[in-house]
């Protein structure tokens, strides 16, 4: 073996590295693995706050919430509310008064196809209702929309009827067409009763469609009044803004993603009334080209940005996950001429196919990105739209801004649920539309469940950069050991 002279001023650590070169590779791994984690590591996941109470306890027990023994199951709690809700803007005031026309020809628009009086029944309802029990005649419009998606006797998971009343929630509460519930004033709780005379609470009734648009009028004041008076603090609930989400969950709530889904719902349904919804405002801005959102009544939240990992990281994400549900119209973020109407094909480049035939190409024949629309624009953008569940537009055909492009659906998908996938390339690259599309676009991060997703990422990505050098480490040292022989 080598020998190497000592001196008082040589280090022994330094002599240490020079009998074995193999720690030299190691540490150098290791310093990069150090930096590694210290330069990536975001903030670690937390849990939706709950409120804190000490009042006095409400006089009711057990509290309402949704039953999840027979067939209905329990809701789970995700955490996709966003951490801060002050950056929600404000939701759009209803129109006063309200025009039944109007309100079934939006009923008609979010619902899709409908008898052609079915409709104008249940504007008729649920304008009853709402002037009955003064509540917004659109927020139970979207209940409707979002509890059943407007199908009459639609067998729930979680309730019975249109609007998806949990009978069992409620049933303890109602006597003699009358609704017992309790608010809090001056630090007490104060018993009131709610009529509702016209029929009886029970499952029958529940699943029939006036008698079920009209108990959730009814539930819905109620839930406004206990929510002004701080009932939700009562039980630890987690930051919400409306009162929908109770009419979801019950006394307390654990999750605020429901009432967004909802009250997005109710967005659209104004949209739908005004008849404005291809003349949106523009969004955002590529360059000199104005943009508008590709769906209907913005913000929504981004459930998968862009370089995000996919099966296993063996590929990157390569746009947004739009939150959105399935037959959600999609729409041209800008004028432009259609280059792809087709099919993102497993093997081979995509084709372009008419709407009837590409349909019928079976699920194995099809990549990643499903049906799916692709528009060329002015100053070499161009816009993709993919999982679609239907398209309405062919190659060549030019389009103008706002213009139904198709559906939203999941087409290609082997897990994930409804949701439109949106790309932005420029020259063959993609680009990130979150810098493009205005204010109106919550990044996954700004929930809790994006925020421990990406924790959970870091952490895969940590351990694996760890693996890989242990192995790097291990071989280096074998090799040392070899030429030590």
């Amino acid at each position: 073996m080598r020998r190497i002279s000592t001196s008082p001023r040589t280090p022994q650590a330094w002599l240490l590295v020079s009998q074995k070169p193999s720690l030299i590779l190691a540490l150098a791994s290791l310093l990069a693995l150090t930096r590694f984690v210290a330069a990536e590591a975001p903030p670690k996941p937390i849990e939706a706050p709950k409120a804190r109470y000490s009042g006095p306890k409400p006089p009711w027990r057990p509290r309402r919430r949704r039953a999840d023994s027979g067939t209905l199951v329990r809701m789970r709690v995700r955490g996709q509310g966003l951490m801060d809700l002050s950056r929600w803007p404000a939701e759009p005031a209803s129109p006063s008064p309200v025009d039944a026309t109007k309100l079934a020809r939006a009923i008609r628009t979010i619902c899709g196809w409908m008898p052609p009086k079915r409709p104008r029944r249940y504007a008729q309802w649920i304008l009853e209702s709402s002037r009955e029990f003064s509540v917004d005649p659109f927020l139970i419009a979207a209940l409707i929309y979002r509890q059943s998606l407007c199908v009459p006797n639609r067998k729930s998971d979680y309730g019975a009827g249109l609007t998806g009343i949990n009978v069992r929630m409620h049933s303890d509460f109602v006597r003699k067409k009358r609704y017992r519930y309790w608010v809090l004033d001056s630090g007490r709780w104060a018993r009131k009763l709610k009529p509702m005379p016209r029929y009886l609470f029970f499952p029958p009734n529940a699943r029939r469609s006036r008698p079920s648009i009209y108990f959730a009028a009814a539930l819905m004041s109620i839930y406004r009044e206990q929510h002004k008076a701080g009932v939700c603090k009562a039980f630890g609930s987690v930051p919400h803004r409306h009162a929908v989400s109770h009419f979801i969950w019950g006394d307390q709530v654990k999750d605020a993603g429901a009432e967004d889904r909802v009250l997005r719902a109710r967005r659209r349904l104004l949209l739908y009334y005004a008849g404005d919804e291809t003349n949106q405002p523009n969004h955002g801005r590529y360059e000199k080209l104005a943009l508008r959102f590709p769906l209907d009544a913005p913000p929504r939240k981004i459930t998968s940005g862009l370089g995000d990992e996919r099966a296993d990281g063996k590929r990157r994400h390569k746009g947004l996950d739009f939150s959105s549900t399935f037959g959600e119209p999609v729409r041209a973020v800008a004028a432009g001429r259609v280059i792809i109407a087709g099919i993102d094909a497993r093997h081979g480049p995509s084709r372009n196919m008419p709407f009837e035939k590409a349909k019928a190409v079976p699920k194995a024949q099809l990549g990643a990105g499903g049906l799916y629309v692709m528009i060329r624009h002015r100053g070499g953008l161009v816009s993709a739209y993919m999982h679609l569940s239907r398209y309405d537009v062919h190659a060549g055909q030019k389009v103008e801004q706002g213009q139904l492009l198709g559906l939203v659906g999941r087409t290609g998908m082997k897990k994930s649920s409804a949701h439109l996938h949106f790309e932005l390339r420029v020259k063959g690259t993609h680009i990130d539309p979150t810098v493009y599309l205005g204010t109106d676009v919550f990044v996954p991060e700004a929930t809790y469940l994006g925020r421990k997703l990406r924790w959970e990422r870091y952490r895969l990505r940590r351990r694996e950069a760890y693996r890989r050098w242990r192995a790097r480490a291990a071989k280096t040292g074998q090799r040392a050991k070899k030429g030590e022989r």
